[in-house]
């Protein structure tokens, strides 16, 4: 006898659970005759790829009628299930995966069929097959032998080259419900001669994690013990997972406040052998049962705490699970569970409170109007009471709040927040100042755009800029440079003139120094007057008067100079002549010349 999930292996479509999207496309073109070359199967493992790739083979030599294929009794269906057919093949393509393996199956598949009207290939793994392997394998895929079927089976479809996507119907296979799972299970049981509890299968379904192949190898290892009926009880301790009711007594001590005896018991299960990873995972599953219960939508412990707190003490302990990956020790288990109190008992968030009924923003600052000739008093209609001493008067609790110094900095921050990113793009490259009752944007040339743009959100900019600083707004440009650009410091005034003393008082003026006696200079050499040039006229070396001379050679100095030496070397040359420049006085009496 072999395993369990090999012996519960379908034989039929009829037997398969689920996938119905599947089946129902298969049995038509079986019954069509219209099966393709190729198919891919993707999907989790154990929900029926393989499976589905040997009923295709089954039904391909079926002896039974088109409807009834496959009917799992003929000589070929046992033959297909047994593994011993000599038309189908099967292929593991992790581990056959190269190019060498791939022209051994290409041989292969020239012969013709022994027994069943076409072959069957069912590649498994199909994802991990070298990217040479598909490329030898394309043209053979893409055009094969009438009396060949090609099935891949994998687990990542993404991974399979789009050539091969493309020359193949794929069919996407889903995970199965645990109800599907359990009532396959109690199928399989009564055809072994066993019952089990409803509750001891809905655990076996929720730990197979939606693949039908682990809730059988799980209950495989159940069939060996001896009980009967299998209890939840039993499933626990044979799958090594903690009590369910002492699980839900740590959710109740918790959701009760009573942290010390949540804590207490989750020592002792540690001390029996359990992990804290298993613990934790447990407990989530006992607190999300709870919030079901509050919901609606199932059966759990009575939990006390709001559907929201279950919530965040759900996600509070999701999140402490990933640091059980690293370490696994009491205290790590004891603050997973600090971490679920505190959020089932946080204090609630207090309201903001409700702005006052007598305040209001203050009035946007107007200009000062110009100044005009005073107007006569006139005497009020109702005269109204004077404020009494020390309470302020309705003029200065009506002043507007820009008296006081704005920080222009956090307000302009403020704005940019108000307004959409969009805007705030436009507005990024203003320099803002205030000017009278305006915030006046400053744009340079250079971010007209920015400036043109933002001109055309102007009631998006003022709004915000009201709600801040109450003020309105004024777009300028071309005029950042001057706003940036410090304030000219007044000239110091010129001092008072000093009154002139009186004689008596002057000090005595100081006697001048007698003059040095004369030196004979040398006589300075004589200048030669050069002809004045006309206006706008410039000499042939005037631009070469403010650089410094150049060293003149004769051909003497040049042929013993080393930099020249280096570069007759370089370039394989010889001195034929040298051109000297004309001297200065030259270059003057040939202007002179000219101008004669």
């Amino acid at each position: 006898m072999g395993a369990l999930y090999r012996r519960a292996r379908p034989a039929t479509f009829d037997a398969v659970v689920g996938q119905e999207h599947v089946k129902d496309v298969l049995k038509s073109a079986i019954q069509k005759d219209r099966l393709a070359h190729a198919y891919l199967f993707s999907g989790p493992r154990g929900v029926g790829k393989t499976t589905t790739a040997r009923l295709i083979a089954m039904s391909v030599g079926c002896a039974a009628e088109p409807e009834q294929r496959p009917c799992g009794e003929c000589e070929n269906c046992r033959m297909v299930r047994e593994d011993r057919h000599p038309d189908v093949v099967e292929i593991d393509a992790a581990s056959n995966n190269s190019v060498e393996d791939v022209r051994e199956l290409r041989e292969r598949i020239l012969l013709a069929p022994l027994v069943a009207p076409k072959k069957v290939i069912i590649l498994d793994e199909a994802h991990m097959m070298s990217k040479s392997a598909f490329n030898a394998l394309l043209k053979t895929l893409e055009e094969p032998p009438e009396h060949v079927i090609f099935i891949f089976a994998t687990t990542e479809p993404e991974r399979m080259p789009a050539t091969i996507l493309s020359r193949t119907q794929h069919f996407r296979f889903r995970r199965l419900t645990e109800e599907q799972i359990a009532g396959k299970l109690a199928a399989v049981l009564a055809g072994e001669g066993r019952t089990a509890e409803p509750e001891a299968l809905r655990l076996i379904a929720r730990m197979s994690g939606g693949a039908m192949r682990d809730a059988e190898s799980i209950l495989d290892r159940l069939l060996a013990l001896d009980v009967d009926p299998i209890t939840r009880a039993a499933a626990e301790e044979a799958l090594g997972l903690p009590p369910a009711e002492r699980v839900a007594a740590v959710a109740a001590a918790l959701d009760a406040g009573e942290v010390d005896r949540a804590v207490a018991e989750a020592q002792r299960l540690f001390s029996e052998g359990y992990s804290a990873r298993t613990l934790t995972e447990q407990l989530a599953q006992a607190l999300q049962a709870g919030l079901y219960a509050r919901l609606g939508l199932g059966e759990g412990p009575r939990l006390a705490a709001d559907p929201e707190r279950l919530i965040a003490a759900l996600t509070a302990l999701d999140e402490h699970t990933e640091k059980l990956i690293r370490r696994e020790d009491p205290f790590t288990l004891e603050l997973g569970l600090l971490r679920v109190y505190a959020a089932l008992h946080a204090a609630p968030a207090a309201p903001a409170p409700p702005p006052a009924s007598g305040t209001r923003r203050p009035p946007p600052r107007k200009a000062a109007p110009a100044a005009k000739a005073p107007e006569p008093a006139r005497p009020a209609a109702n005269p109204e009471p004077a404020p009494a001493a020390g309470e302020p008067s309705n003029d200065e609790a009506a002043a507007p709040a820009a008296d006081a110094p704005v920080d222009l900095t956090a307000a302009w921050r403020q704005v940019l927040g108000e307004v959409g990113i969009k805007v705030r793009a436009f507005l990024i490259e203003a320099t803002p100042h205030l000017e009278d009752d305006a915030l006046v944007l400053v744009y340079d040339e250079g971010h007209r755009f920015h400036h043109d743009r933002a001109r055309e959100q102007q009631a998006v900019v003022e709004e915000a800029v009201r709600a801040v600083l109450g003020r309105g707004v004024r777009f300028e440009l071309g005029k950042k440079n001057a706003r940036l650009s410090p304030e000219p410091t007044p000239s110091p005034a010129p001092p008072p003139p000093v009154e002139a003393a009186p004689a008596a008082e002057r000090e005595p003026e100081p006697k001048p120094a007698p003059d040095p006696e004369p030196v004979d200079a040398p006589p300075a050499p004589p200048t030669r007057k050069r002809p004045a040039r006309r206006p706008g006229e410039r000499g042939r070396r005037g631009r070469k008067d403010a650089e410094p001379a150049e060293p003149r050679f004769d051909r003497i100095e040049l042929l013993d100079d080393p930099r020249f030496k280096k570069l007759q070397g370089l370039f394989k040359a010889r001195l034929r002549q040298v051109w000297r420049e004309a001297a200065e006085d030259e270059d003057v009496a040939d202007e002179a010349d000219g101008e004669a």
